[in-house]
């Protein structure tokens, strides 16, 4: 039998509301403090189960809803047409016959819906078809938390 276990921890500076937040404003000078930001409602397009499963609990720690994930072109296009994201993180290279980027392309056209690469596939020419899916941005793989959160901090402020 699988056991999980769970700490609760104060939540970051940028989570907290009222005066809990006023007082992470504090900090000593020179310090790096978080912006206050909303909370994106995210799917994840991504074929890799493990892959998938980190980067959720990656956008949860960080205050992110995830609305679902999809593993194949289709199925992403379901998924968004259902329920509405604000972003999408993308994987380029998928299951199935298409990618990524005709998925984000095709979502983008029909549904307005602009999406975030995340891939190890940044060669110059996969870089340029990409572009034409008007992508929010690129994270290259490995994943982490600070990429993540660096990107999704970046568009929630053009929001």
């Amino acid at each position: 039998m699988i056991s999980f276990h769970t700490t609760t921890h104060a939540p970051p500076a940028w989570l907290m509301t009222g005066a809990d937040r006023d007082d992470a404003r504090d900090k000593p000078e020179g310090e790096h403090q978080e912006i206050d930001l909303r909370s994106l409602r995210v799917l994840i397009v991504e074929d890799e189960f493990f892959i998938s499963l980190s980067t959720e609990i990656m956008l949860e720690a960080i205050g992110h809803v995830i609305v679902g994930t999809a593993v194949s072109a289709d199925e992403a296009e379901r998924m968004a047409a259902q329920e509405r994201p604000d972003i999408i993180l993308m994987d380029i290279r998928l299951i199935g016959p298409r990618d990524g980027i005709e998925a984000a392309t095709s979502i983008h056209d029909k549904l307005g819906i602009r999406s975030i690469f995340v891939t190890a596939n940044t060669d110059a020419r996969t870089r340029e078809r990409a572009l034409r899916a008007h992508p929010l941005g690129f994270i290259e793989k490995p994943l982490t938390e600070r990429r993540l959160k660096d990107q999704l901090a970046a568009i929630n402020l053009k929001k």
